[in-house]
């Protein structure tokens, strides 16, 4: 399974992408250079890979765990997984093209990539306070056992 620092790395490279961008597309003239698109792949890409890691090594063995509190987590996280997977596709669908950034309506980016980090943050924010906690105390009493 994916050890915790490996997705606690890849959180904070998400947090990183997700604070540079905010800044970077708030100036209307930024949201079309090729290093905003650049950052901005990199954070769906990151966004995918961390979401699909924890697909594949994560959940995989916490919704078998013997502990119900455990398997009800993993289960409630790779729901919301599923969710936010939908929204974070329907949002790039939007505005990217062709491995392009393609932003006509300033105002309107700029509303759904607030609403797009803040749903990646608190969902980071989770797996760091409850997720990430609870493989541990799940792996120690596994291996106490």
């Amino acid at each position: 399974m994916t050890n915790i620092l490996e997705l606690n790395t890849q959180n904070s490279k998400i947090k990183e992408l997700s604070s540079v961008l905010q800044y970077l597309i708030s100036n209307k003239e930024m949201c079309n250079t090729q290093v905003t698109c650049d950052l901005f792949l990199d954070y769906a890409e990151q966004v995918t890979n961390h979401l699909y890691l924890e697909e594949k090594d994560v959940y995989r063995h916490l919704l078998n765990h013997n502990d119900s509190q455990v398997r009800n987590t993993s289960n409630d996280f790779f729901s919301g997984s599923i969710e936010i997977k939908r929204v974070f596709n329907e949002y790039l669908g939007r505005w990217c093209k062709h491995k392009k950034l393609r932003v006509i309506k300033h105002q309107e980016f700029m509303q759904d990539s607030k609403e797009i980090f803040e749903l990646v943050l608190n969902r980071v924010n989770a797996e760091t306070t409850i997720l990430y906690p609870l493989i541990e105390s799940a792996l120690d009493k596994k291996i106490a056992a």
